[in-house]
């Protein structure tokens, strides 16, 4: 268990997670014009509140912290109210709506990785559940809208941000200044996935990787053979030119 002096994130935090996490939501909802009202909560729900039952299922703490406080829905249900309000001008500020999904899964990396510290558990196992929690409202909520999951194909390092998130936070934390490895794990958390939206790194695709390496092979052993091929005639019409 947690150290006396161990202290948890603050609360606000948390909220903020899930407030923004909820907005998220909503504005992938907007994106599909057959979403109704009850869709739009669901997917704010989802992507509010994925990432910490995924954090509370995988250390035994149910129920989920997100139904135990009603902050938790009130901020959900927040997000979820001014995202169908201001949908229309929220998607026109595409730069601000990439902020907001890196601040989603940083937040998420940390709150994550913090309650697994708190409940005893070594570096390891809470940067794995804090990358978990990271992603798991995006999972969800590609599952609910029926559409393959971004973390599971190429694209930015959006579970790659979460990694580095919940480890950076992992490795800060004292027990005593969780808001100072909080801030620094947003903000590599914000790094990370600069590197995919401005230098367009992209994580890396093993089946890709293994078609383009047999591709070479092949083209290095045609080579050889044509190499082989030239030095055989070579041979052979030698002894005709003399």
């Amino acid at each position: 268990m947690a150290t006396p002096d161990a202290l948890e994130i603050p609360l606000a935090i948390n909220l903020l997670a899930v407030f923004l996490g909820a907005l998220g939501g909503t504005i992938r909802a907007g994106e599909d014009e057959r979403t109704d009202l009850v869709g739009v909560f669901t997917l704010a729900a989802a992507m509010g509140f994925g990432g910490g039952i995924v954090r509370d299922l995988l250390l035994g703490n149910l129920p989920p912290a997100a139904l135990r406080d009603p902050l938790y829905l009130v901020a959900a249900a927040a997000a979820a109210l001014l995202g169908m309000v201001a949908l229309y001008y929220l998607r026109k500020l595409g730069p601000v709506l990439w902020w907001l999904d890196a601040m989603i899964i940083g937040l998420f990396a940390c709150v994550g990785a913090n309650a697994a510290l708190l409940q005893g558990l070594t570096v390891l196992p809470a940067v794995l559940i804090g990358t978990l929690a990271s992603v798991g409202g995006l999972i969800l909520t590609d599952m609910l809208q029926g559409r393959p999951s971004t973390i599971m194909h190429v694209g930015p390092p959006n579970a790659i941000a979460g990694l580095a998130g919940a480890l950076v936070y992992a490795a800060l934390y004292t027990g005593t200044r969780p808001l100072v490895s909080t801030t620094a794990a947003v903000a590599v958390t914000l790094l990370v996935r600069l590197s995919g939206r401005f230098w367009h790194v992209q994580v890396p695709q093993p089946r890709l990787h293994a078609y383009e390496m047999r591709t070479r092979r092949k083209e290095a052993g045609r080579r050889v053979r044509r190499a082989r091929r030239g030095r055989g005639n070579q041979t052979a019409s030698t002894p005709a030119d003399q």
